[in-house]
């Protein structure tokens, strides 16, 4: 192994970009059972490589597959999964769009649609997307086949039989508001919130839909919602976001100050300047707005344990002389139109950051790592690989339909294509692994304090999930490592931390202790703990939420249709009309719905629940049925919190996948 230097800022320098080097240690090394000498676990990992190669260019230096091995394609489970949702999809859509069509909405002939969809996808995409795989793999007879243009053929087939269209619907529901246009949807704007819940005829309105513009609910969002992870305590307030003590009484009562308030630490801000700068974009046909606000949150002088914070204000750009602070004093629609902007900065950091970033992209470079430096048999592959299941396909369908030019993302969300990916390089760049750990992220943004802030169900849940996750991970490691040296001497698991960190490798920021190396078992609990956790529960966090509330787009607009400079143009004194100007048309309402229906519809596999007899040391069964009690125990904790004050039940054991797969 060449030794690794450390630079000035303390950045390991590049490996040579020729392939790291393979480690000659014995296979029982870690304690495994098996009858593979070095050399075939060599040849093993060098075929991987070949399968399992980086990209750097899909979305600029953040390191992605290049291709996906057949290996990874989806199973025959999931691809019936994902049909079935389609279906409703499907319906809904056309019976919004054409009503003689009501007749779908008999029984008998949901579930005759259902399983025609589902036979379709079963009996042709779904051998066809395993032929494209293999013809696209290092098979001998697959390199003279597509030599000989069948893998030309297949694509014509998958374009043109099959049809593109329905090909990408099946990934990223882009299909139904494209084909099925219709003169009502000509127009850019509504007239009526009403006109938004027509779109909702096979799939159930949301409840979000009836008290979106509850404040009450406006501030759940921060700590329940689909992005409960931007509120920081602030002890003062940038000179930038200039809220007086007069705003503050008017809205949290004379017995208060915004003094005390820092003071005793209930002041908290969500600040979305990272979105400052970004492009408006106006794909598919309309100029489209994002916004960079600043929210400022407070809890309650007196308050309990189910005491909420509340709005104070809101600065709709992060200059004060390009917007006026709006109160929940301020006029109604000013108010409205205020904390809609708010909704849709953080459904666009969402969706790049906290959803695409930090979970799928963030996940899917171990996933790639893992395979290039980890036999199938060594115990920490063995631990990850159900949680890499599908996760590779997922991030290769999304680069390929969702966030290309012109995709999902392009035609939904506010800034233009290149802003969005940009916004995912920069963040994924600087996102610390090392400070990812979740009591870390809480204590850093300061909502570690169950007084300080009494409610807050997503930090709750998902520390009792954490917790779960770290015993199990703690008990299975400690099986085949009884010591730091134990880490320090597995090559294999050496040069797995060395390829996650390295800038011919995963290009993970700030993985590993020093030089790069894992040093401890304490370190290797940790960090195995963030990727699994990260794969189940952080993705689970912030996907399911997308139908039960993104879906609805007045609720949660993926993008704004008026400039934020229309609060500052009227005074302040805003129309019902103007509110329902900046809400998106409903052809983009449609694909909203979905979209976001289709991707927080599939529940494939469970979490704790691995395949049978996937373990078969004595000590791992024992150390899992541990694990699948204690996360029993997290069940009943949450369900009876849920049924004590707020439900937040995004974090229930029961509804978090092993792996990101959708």
């Amino acid at each position: 192994m060449k030794s690794l230097l450390q630079n000035q800022n303390g950045r390991q320098n590049s490996l040579p970009k020729s392939e790291l080097d393979l480690p000659t240690i014995e296979s029982d090394k870690y304690n495994v059972e098996t009858d593979d000498s070095p050399s075939k676990n060599n040849q093993e990992l060098e075929n991987a490589r070949h399968k399992y190669k980086y990209n750097y260019t899909y979305i600029a230096s953040i390191a992605m597959l290049d291709k996906l091995p057949l290996k990874e394609y989806p199973s025959i489970a999931w691809i019936n999964l994902l049909a079935g949702e389609l279906a409703v999809i499907f319906i809904n859509s056309f019976i919004y769009k054409y009503k003689f069509l009501q007749i779908l909405r008999n029984e008998v002939l949901k579930s005759l649609v259902k399983v025609i969809v589902q036979v379709i996808a079963k009996l042709v995409i779904y051998p066809l997307l395993l032929i494209k795989g293999f013809l696209a793999s290092p098979n001998p007879l697959a390199r003279i086949l597509k030599f000989l243009g069948f893998y030309w053929i297949l694509e014509v087939i998958l374009s043109s039989l099959v049809t593109k269209n329905i090909f990408r619907f099946l990934m990223i529901a882009d299909f139904m508001h494209h084909k099925l246009e219709n003169k009502q949807d000509e127009k850019i704007h509504v007239n009526s919130l009403k006109e938004y819940n027509k779109l909702f005829t096979e799939i159930e309105l949301p409840e979000i839909a009836y008290d979106f513009q509850e404040d009450e609910v406006f501030a759940y969002m921060q700590v329940a919602g689909y992005n409960p992870l931007m509120i920081e305590r602030v002890k003062e307030l940038k000179d930038n976001f200039p809220v007086t003590e007069a705003q503050y009484q008017e809205v949290m009562g004379s017995d208060d100050s915004l003094v005390a308030a820092k003071e005793e630490g209930r002041l908290y801000l969500a600040d979305y300047q990272i979105l400052k700068g970004a492009a408006n974009g106006t794909f598919p046909k309309e100029q489209k707005y994002i916004y960079a606000p600043l929210v400022l949150f407070a809890v309650p002088k007196e308050s309990d344990s189910s005491t909420l914070m509340r709005p104070v204000a809101i600065q709709c750009s992060q200059n004060p002389n390009d917007a006026p602070i709006v109160t929940p004093k301020s006029d109604k629609y000013a108010w409205l139109f205020a904390k809609t902007i708010v909704q849709i900065a953080n459904a666009n950091y969402h969706e790049a950051v906290s959803h695409l970033g930090r979970t799928h992209l963030f996940v899917g470079r171990f996933a790639i790592a893992t395979h290039r430096q980890l036999p199938d048999d060594h115990p920490l592959s063995l631990l990850l690989c159900p949680h890499f299941k599908g996760t590779l396909n997922i991030n290769n369908a999304a680069q390929e339909f969702l966030i290309a030019p012109r995709g999902g993302v392009d035609k939904l969300l506010a800034p233009t294509i290149d802003s969005s990916r940009a916004l995912v390089e920069a963040d994924l760049q600087n996102y610390s692994f090392n400070e990812a750990m979740l009591p870390k992220q809480l204590k850093k943004r300061g909502v570690e304090d169950t007084k300080k802030l009494p409610v807050y169900p997503y930090r709750d849940d998902a520390c009792e999930i954490w917790k779960a996750i770290h015993q199990w991970v703690k008990d299975y490691l400690s099986i085949y490592y009884k010591s730091d040296k134990d880490v320090q001497d597995d090559k294999y698991l050496q040069n797995w931390a060395l390829e996650a960190g390295d800038d011919n490798g995963a290009r993970v920021h700030d993985f590993g202790e020093e030089h790069g190396r894992i040093q401890t078992l304490n370190y290797l609990i940790d960090a195995t703990t963030l990727i699994i956790f990260t794969a189940s529960a952080q993705h689970a966090a912030v996907n399911f939420p997308q139908k039960d509330i993104m879906s609805y787009a007045p609720a949660v607009p993926l993008a704004g249709y008026k400039s934020a400079s229309l609060l500052k143009d009227k005074k302040g004194e805003l129309s019902e009309q103007d509110y329902l100007n900046l809400l998106p048309p409903l052809e983009q309402a449609q694909g909203q719905l979905n979209l976001l229906d289709l991707l927080a519809s599939v529940y494939y596999t469970k979490l704790g629940y691995y395949p049978d007899n996937y373990f078969q040391d004595s000590f791992v069964k024992t150390a899992l049925e541990k694990f699948q009690e204690n996360l029993q125990k997290v069940e009943a904790q949450i369900t009876k919190r849920n049924r004590l004050s707020f439900t937040y039940t995004y974090l229930l054991p029961s509804k978090i996948p092993q792996s990101i797969n959708i």
